[in-house]
């Protein structure tokens, strides 16, 4: 198994194809918002669904279902971390009833690692930030939905360009190497971890 860096995701051109065309971005809270925060852009109104801090775990696909009901003749891309997908799992049975043709990402760690990022800087230990393994492609299948995974960063594009092709709701899932997060976090919230 091939772990991405968060910023490995963001460079990939399709993903940034992807946002630069009609598609809606609908965001999670999580280590990786901030790392989408911080190096993608958009320049059209209503393009990035996202809550800017005010701790919406689990919100991301719920925001890509209600886009997609809303502009069922475009493309909805939402992401979470598996933490913050956990929060909300459930509701893919929704999107898969509705056939909802939606995109959710998720980002795989095995960690609240928002949370654990604090706690370490903080505490200088963790507790409680831990969780076991998630299969997102068994659980899509579990729902009646498509589930893909990214095994290397390299598959990225293609991984994508055929979750959007495929109809009805998609889980991708990808394996996300954190290890840089203190840096961007240090960078953007320093006062945070005093």
């Amino acid at each position: 198994m091939h772990f991405a860096s968060p910023f490995s995701l963001l460079k990939d051109e399709f993903l940034l194809r992807t946002c630069g065309c009609d598609v809606t971005l609908c965001l999670d809270m999580g280590s990786f918002h901030l790392w989408i925060a911080h190096f993608l852009f958009s320049f059209r109104a209503r393009q990035i669904l996202i809550s800017n801090g005010q701790q919406t775990l689990g919100v991301a696909l719920l925001w890509g279902i209600a886009s997609y009901l809303i502009r069922p003749d475009k493309k909805t891309l939402s992401i979470s971390g598996d933490g913050g997908f956990l929060f909300s799992a459930m509701e893919l049975e929704t999107a898969v009833r509705l056939k909802l043709n939606l995109v959710h990402m998720v980002w795989i760690d095995g960690v609240y690692n928002m949370v654990a990022v604090q706690e370490q800087a903080k505490y200088q230990r963790t507790a409680g930030v831990d969780f076991g393994p998630v299969d997102v492609v068994k659980y899509a299948e579990a729902f009646g939905a498509k589930g893909l995974m990214i095994e290397s960063p390299d598959r990225i594009a293609t991984t994508l360009r055929k979750a959007f092709e495929t109809p009805g709701p998609v889980l991708v899932g990808i394996h996300v190497d954190y290890s840089d997060n203190h840096k961007i976090f240090e960078q953007m919230h320093q006062h945070l971890l005093d």
